[in-house]
């Protein structure tokens, strides 16, 4: 039962998600990410993502000729570059936090608010115990908003794992 409803709320999330970006597949998780880190660069966001370097500079590319992403230089490292949202992007990046918002909400409208506070709880629990580096934790968090997060479990399970946040 816990695998159906994973795959139910995260197949409703990517949906609706999707369709608030400028393309399908991982356009809305990049906008969001870039929202949540401004300045990310290409390297950290294809890790996030899960996809090979080209993928990852050819989605930036398109995201950039789409409006909604910015290349700047990057301020710690003369290789590589950050990327940015443009205002559009940001504008974009709420209709999609939004978006994902609604259909959880959807989804959990059936619980009383002992259930919700007991679903939370665990939940986090969970989080904690599946999140082993920081490529793992971008990559779960990849809609994340932080605004609705503010007590991430993911962050703090990194900081109190022994293997640093590298790895």
């Amino acid at each position: 039962m816990v695998g159906a409803l994973a795959l139910a709320l995260s197949d409703a999330v990517l949906l609706s998600t999707q369709n608030q970006a400028p393309e399908a597949g991982p356009a809305a998780a990049a906008i969001a990410l870039l929202g949540h880190e401004p300045g990310m660069t290409i390297e950290r966001l294809r890790r996030a993502l899960r996809l090979s370097h080209p993928g990852a500079v050819r989605l930036v590319d398109r995201l950039v000729a789409e409006g909604v992403v910015e290349r700047r230089p990057s301020a710690t490292d003369r290789r590589a570059v950050a990327l940015y949202l443009t205002e559009a992007g940001r504008a974009n990046c709420d209709a999609v936090l939004a978006v994902r918002q609604e259909h959880i909400a959807r989804a959990l409208e059936t619980l009383s608010p002992i259930e919700l506070e007991t679903l939370g709880l665990l939940a986090e629990k969970l989080l904690r115990g599946v999140v082993h580096d920081l490529d793992q934790a971008y990559s779960v968090c990849r809609l994340c908003d932080p605004g609705v997060c503010t007590n991430c479990p993911v962050a703090a399970a990194l900081e109190e794992a022994p293997y640093g946040e590298d790895s």
